[in-house]
């Protein structure tokens, strides 16, 4: 890759508003992820749709965020973070407007659809912060990004509840389109403007089809295993075309002047054993954020019978300590080694499965346990950003930023169909329990991966 060549930037220190500005892009993703969940069983019934049809208002946001985020983070390296950020920014509240007033089932997707782009925001966000902050406070900018991705997530499902309990469904988009437009004014007005890269070329188009033929594959199959079938011809043949889509764009990328995805860079041990985490880190919480309203939500004796938003007030402390474990991260990684913090971080959510799977009867023991799991998954988001951002050259942060977020995408998308695998398959008095020894099991081998992982000095 070329080296950046800085143009005019306005000193950061007259941008006091420079990081609540990139805060609100993030929190507009993030919020869009999880809101809908507590209001999709009246958006279902309100449109006539069946679990299939439901899942995907959900599924669809994720894809195609899955796809965004890389293409364009790689934009962004190419002709500046702030203009991509925006124009993720302008998708979104596109999106929102067409689900607010569309009224049909297809509108709808296609504006979740045009939502996703929004996935970009956070590997934009922090280009922004490794471009314009001093070195001293980028750890910090990345803590507050971190757990504001988090946080918006755990958020959301008491915003989804209430909004779901006392208004229609449609009102959840009003609060994405307002806070989208809020982002663009803050990011157009208190963002400096980006550098740019001189001879950066276009968009590798071969290796942006390829990258989004093999996710487009894998998540399908992935989200609609349990309606297919996992071993159905048409699960079985979108894996296959996503591995040798991934296969064909690893031989292509390899070649290419200028990647989208940079494997040569991916390849070394230190970003693999990172990337590989985050993985585990967007498997992991899954299992709680789908499984938790079930077990809130049943009747006593297996559950506790609670309503809508009763569930996300009790999911609440969660989403609060993913928030303060991203604000935490820093402050580690300043006293000990990111093995060590990494160890720590998988340790915590360990724990937290381990003591909910000992204890699924008991809502003060399942909720502490839970937000023992969110704090653990805070500081191994932060952690995560931080190390992706230092071990890739600094004109090609957002792009791998952007795949790092695709990893923890699919690891999201792997959590929701498992946990309805283990909730139908296993016996009432133990589903739960096996639930969330799973998370507990794959905590544990997070934090032996944690160990290996190593930062060149």
């Amino acid at each position: 890759m070329t080296s950046p060549v800085p143009v005019a930037v306005p000193s950061i220190r007259r941008h006091r508003g420079f990081l609540p500005a990139l805060l609100c892009a993030v929190l507009s993703y993030s919020l869009m992820q999880t809101l809908l969940v507590p209001a999709l069983p009246a958006l279902v019934e309100g449109l006539g749709l069946d679990a299939t049809g439901g899942g995907w208002v959900l599924t669809s946001y994720l894809v195609s965020g899955a796809i965004a985020a890389p293409i364009l983070g790689a934009l962004g390296d190419r002709f500046g973070h702030r203009r991509l950020l925006l124009v993720s920014m302008v998708a979104f509240v596109a999106g929102s407007v067409l689900c607010i007033v569309g009224g049909a089932y297809p509108l709808l997707l296609l504006g979740r659809v045009l939502q996703g782009a929004s996935t970009a925001s956070f590997p934009l966000a922090l280009a922004i912060v490794r471009r314009h902050l001093p070195a001293e406070e980028q750890p910090s900018a990345v803590g507050w990004l971190s757990g504001t991705l988090g946080l918006g997530a755990g958020a959301a499902l008491v915003i989804g509840g209430f909004i779901a309990e006392t208004l229609s469904w449609p009102w959840l988009f009003v609060v994405g389109a307002v806070l989208g437009v809020l982002s663009i004014v803050l990011v157009a007005t208190r963002v400096p403007r980006s550098v740019r890269v001189e001879g950066a070329g276009g968009l590798d188009g071969a290796g942006a089809m390829l990258l989004a033929i093999g996710l487009l594959s894998l998540l399908v199959s992935v989200a609609q295993g349990s309606a297919w079938g996992w071993a159905s011809p048409a699960v079985l043949g979108l894996a296959v075309l996503a591995v040798a889509a991934f296969v064909a764009l690893w031989a292509v990328e390899k070649r290419a002047a200028h990647p989208l995805v940079d494997v040569r860079v991916l390849s070394k041990p230190a970003l693999a054993a990172v990337n590989l985490l985050t993985l585990l880190l967007g498997f992991i919480p899954y299992l709680f954020y789908v499984g938790l309203p079930v077990l809130f939500q049943a009747v006593p004796p297996e559950g506790f019978g609670m309503d809508v938003a009763q569930t996300g007030f009790a999911m609440l402390p969660g989403a609060v300590l993913v928030f303060l474990g991203g604000r935490l991260a820093p402050m580690l990684l300043a006293h000990m080694p990111a093995a060590v913090v990494a160890v720590l971080a998988l340790l915590a959510m360990a724990i937290g499965g381990a003591g909910a799977a000992l204890i699924p009867g008991s809502l003060v023991a399942v909720v502490i346990f839970f937000s023992l799991v969110g704090l653990g998954n805070g500081i191994g988001f932060a952690l995560a950003a931080d190390l992706v951002s230092r071990l890739v050259p600094r004109d090609e942060i957002a792009a791998a930023v952007g795949v790092n977020g695709v990893l923890r995408t699919v690891g999201s998308a792997f959590g929701t169909p498992l946990t309805m695998l283990v909730l139908a398959g296993a016996a009432s008095e133990s589903r739960f329990m096996l639930l969330f020894a799973l998370a507990a099991v794959v905590s544990v081998a997070g934090v032996v991966l944690g160990a290996t992982v190593r930062v060149p000095r």
